[in-house]
């Protein structure tokens, strides 16, 4: 059944996600714009929220706000029991960008990292400024990573192989077989890190995920996050599953602990099974929504496990980005050869996406 934004009405409100708007300018790839932000689409994030019992854990870490987090493992317990790993197995981190960073810099020193395009790569941004540079793979003409060119592609320098699943902005899936031979083979040679700040969404996350890999012994670095669909982007909690030199590689590059709003947030939420099926109804009802806008300008789009949806402009996608920008909705591109077309629209409330309808034609009419 669809959700409504009148359903989401009161988890809206409470997280005071209703009207946006601000005068903040954010830039996505393209010109920044002076013009108010009606529609925040340029983000990846669920306006669904946090969950009930993450509310009332935020609230009762008040109390606790004084205090430095001397302990992370209520959480840490709470994942290990899920995942069925050891103590020395999972890692924290302020958000899954901060671990994908640190874990970018620290394995690919001296090297090259390997990645398809396009893809999320701001940690790869980050590794860049620090003189790590990466090797890209195009992906398939069907949107897909191309596995099988990046294990091809692997050669001396290479020092980390990296993946996101569901890609981002592609939204697509891999085939989990062929990803599972990929990460195997390819870390007989260096660590692979697979991004899986999605996972939640798809059909079958248990099957999907490569945390089995790290289970049986292989040089696979899997980073999750509570920030898309458990809601809590603001409070920057993430996780990485991996072998135990990694995770002390992880822990050594930390500069500091978790917040203790987030820390009880995830530690309620973590595997919320009720929650976890009303946030992944809500993100798909915003995608169909994205969809329609799409369809309703006759332009294709992927069908997308995320939150998020990559449409085809049916031109340069820089100078619609521009003409949105100025009538207030956010958008993001993403480098990579033969997209230069394309525009990845985030998830968002209803009212920002009947804006983004309002807007999207004009902005195609140039």
């Amino acid at each position: 059944m669809e959700m409504t934004r009148r359903d989401a009405l009161p988890l809206l409100a409470a997280a005071g996600l209703i009207a946006r708007a601000g005068t903040a300018s954010v830039q996505y790839g393209g010109a920044a714009s002076a013009v108010p932000v009606r529609a925040h689409l340029g983000v990846t994030e669920n306006p669904f929220g946090p969950s009930p019992a993450a509310r009332k854990a935020i609230v009762a870490s008040v109390a606790e706000a004084p205090f430095y987090p001397h302990s992370e493992a209520g959480l840490t317990d709470r994942i290990r029991g899920s995942e069925g790993l050891g103590p020395d197995q999972i890692g924290l981190a302020s958000g899954s960008l901060d671990a994908l960073s640190h874990l970018a810099v620290g394995i690919g020193r001296g090297g090259r990292i390997l990645s398809p395009a396009p893809t999320y790569a701001t940690h790869l941004a980050y590794a860049a400024r620090q003189g790590i540079e990466t090797d890209w793979v195009r992906l398939r003409a069907d949107h897909q990573i191309d596995l099988e060119g990046m294990l091809a592609a692997i050669g001396r320098s290479t020092k980390l192989a990296y993946v996101c699943n569901p890609n981002n902005p592609t939204g697509l899936l891999a085939d989990p077989e062929a990803l599972a031979a990929f990460c195997i083979a390819a870390a007989r040679r260096v660590p692979v890190l697979v991004d899986e700040a999605y996972y939640e969404l798809a059909p079958d996350p248990a099957r999907q995920s490569m945390a089995r890999l790290v289970r049986d012994g292989h040089d696979v670095i899997v980073a999750r996050t509570f920030s898309k669909v458990y809601g809590l982007a603001g409070l920057r909690i993430g996780y990485v599953l991996a072998q135990a030199p990694r995770i002390r590689m992880l822990r050594s590059l930390a500069t500091t602990s978790r917040n203790q709003a987030g820390l009880a947030a995830a530690t309620a939420s973590f595997g919320d099974a009720a929650y976890l099926k009303g946030a992944v109804a809500y993100l798909a009802d915003c995608r169909a929504r994205i969809y329609a806008v799409a369809r309703a300008n006759g332009l294709r789009f992927l069908p997308s496990i995320g939150t998020y949806v990559y449409v085809d402009c049916g031109q340069p996608a820089k100078a619609v980005q521009a003409r949105l920008a100025a009538l207030g909705v956010e958008i993001r591109l993403f480098d990579g050869a033969g997209y230069e077309n394309w525009m990845r629209i985030g998830t968002a409330t209803p009212a920002d996406i009947a804006i983004l309808g309002e807007a999207l034609p004009k902005a195609l009419r140039g």
